[in-house]
């Protein structure tokens, strides 16, 4: 293949993944990744999902995963050492990603990329500087065992460093010893930047930065929490106070030297059985401004089954310190109407949290939520598709304003069987470039949702303006 056709190959292929406005001047959605290409070091960059975005130090950095990807060896592949997950590294906007960091065989995907900042060491004594490191966790199954690792990055080499937060005898079910989040947090008692990693059923782990531990992290080796129901699926601040989720429940960090923790909401009421799937139950837990003022309030969606809605929920503080739950909305019926009254028969939102931008028209705050759905029928286009329906193909997303109303939106414009098959939406970054393209908002994606997923995984692009318009067929 010549280079003339190799580029000629490349504009066709981009063309495809650009819708342009109404002007025709230039482009409002670019596909800023594709997995299935190498970067300029010849280093492969695949995966079927991306499962993190996050800006650090001016760079983007992307997480991505190879579960159902057939290029693993777990789902057909035949080289063990390669389909294992990587973080990509994007410089500028426009750019082309690279690759930052191959975790290496047992390591499927990157369940936490994270940004942290601590501004004390473990005594609680004040650092002569905050220390910001970029974290990576993965866990790692053995025959007998599993581990979670974390990779530390020295921004200073680009090199990172890789040390094991907890290693233990394998469980039945892989996902009781996953990890999903991680948050540093001051504890307001001891003075002291406490880090907090959810393992799975076993609960929250807790560390301290301590310069001569391996990545920077020294880590305690019981769980803080003790254990919980299902995996821990966020874990955020709310009006300085510690918060995590896992399966119906909601938990309150009590600060302290015996720190404890209290259960301040429980949806059992609502839904009788704990969640089988590790994806199941109180998803995307945020802390949003109450209507009205006097707190914060926590915005959460519900994950029950095959059968999910999409249910959103608000929590409203009360005097007696207990919450005032109010559904805001369903979002199948959002996405019903969207598609012109089509069934829709599940939908899974919320993979990370609600990512939150200011609308640069109105000022005011808005909150973005990605979601799939599988719809029934065959109007539109599918994946994965059988005689009664299939996922949605496009990449959805809800804009939640502060009055708790809701609108949809779809990356890349309405889907066609022309454009890039994108399935879910899972998670949103700002863009941490000065210059051109500092308005820009990410977006990245795809869930296999069992099913074999070979070089899905994407990353689009495109400005804030654009990202919250309000489009005539809405």
């Amino acid at each position: 293949m010549t280079t003339r056709t190799r580029l000629v190959i490349a504009v066709g292929l981009l063309s495809q993944a650009m819708v342009v406005s109404a002007s025709g001047q230039a482009p409002v959605w670019e596909q800023s990744y594709r997995a299935g290409q190498s970067d300029d070091n010849g280093q492969f960059m695949g995966g079927s999902t991306i499962v993190h975005l996050v800006g650090h130090k001016g760079k983007l950095f992307a997480g991505n995963s190879y579960w159902q990807d057939s290029r693993n060896v777990w789902y057909g592949g035949k080289d063990r050492s390669t389909g294992w997950a990587q973080v990509l590294r994007l410089d500028k906007s426009g750019g082309r990603w690279t690759v930052d960091l191959e975790m290496g065989p047992q390591h499927l995907r990157c369940e936490i990329l994270k940004s942290v900042t601590f501004r004390t060491d473990g005594s609680g004594r004040l650092l002569k500087e905050p220390v910001n490191l970029l974290v990576a966790c993965t866990f790692n199954p053995k025959p007998n065992s599993v581990a979670i690792s974390m990779f530390t990055r020295d921004d200073a080499t680009g090199k990172w460093t890789r040390s094991t937060v907890f290693s233990g005898p394998r469980p039945k079910v892989l996902d009781d010893r996953a990890t999903r989040a991680i948050r540093v947090h001051h504890d307001k008692v001891t003075g002291v930047d406490r880090i907090f990693l959810p393992i799975g059923k076993l609960g929250i782990f807790s560390g301290v930065y301590d310069a001569a531990a391996p990545g920077k992290i020294r880590w305690d080796s019981k769980s803080e929490s003790g254990p919980v129901e299902t995996r821990p699926m966020a874990i955020i601040e709310s009006g300085g106070k510690l918060l995590f989720s896992a399966g119906r429940k909601i938990y309150r960090r009590n600060d302290g030297q015996s720190p404890s923790y209290t259960v301040i909401q429980d949806v059992s009421d609502l839904y009788a059985k704990v969640p089988k799937q590790a994806s199941g139950g109180i998803r995307g837990l945020t802390s949003i401004a109450t209507p009205g003022g006097g707190g914060d309030s926590l915005l959460f969606a519900m994950a029950e089954g095959k059968r999910s809605r999409g249910a959103i929920y608000r929590l409203d503080p009360k005097q007696d310190g207990s919450y005032a739950r109010v559904r805001e909305v369903y979002l199948d019926k959002l996405m019903s109407k969207y598609l012109n009254g089509n069934p829709v028969n599940m939908i899974l939102a919320a993979y990370n949290d609600m990512f939150p931008v200011v609308d640069p028209k109105t000022r005011e705050r808005v909150h973005l939520i990605g979601f799939e759905s599988w719809i029934g029928g065959n109007r539109f286009p599918l994946w994965s598709a059988n005689k009664k329906g299939g996922f949605y193909a496009g990449g959805m997303y809800a804009i939640r304003d502060k009055k708790g109303n809701y609108r949809l939106k779809e990356i890349n414009g309405r889907i066609t069987r022309a454009k890039p098959t994108l399935v879910s939406t899972k998670v949103f970054a700002r863009s941490p470039f000065k210059g051109p393209g500092r308005d820009m908002l990410y977006f990245a994606g795809h869930d296999p949702n069992f099913r074999p997923s070979h070089d899905t995984a994407w990353i689009f692009s495109t400005s804030l303006e654009n990202a919250l318009r309000q489009d005539p067929v809405e």
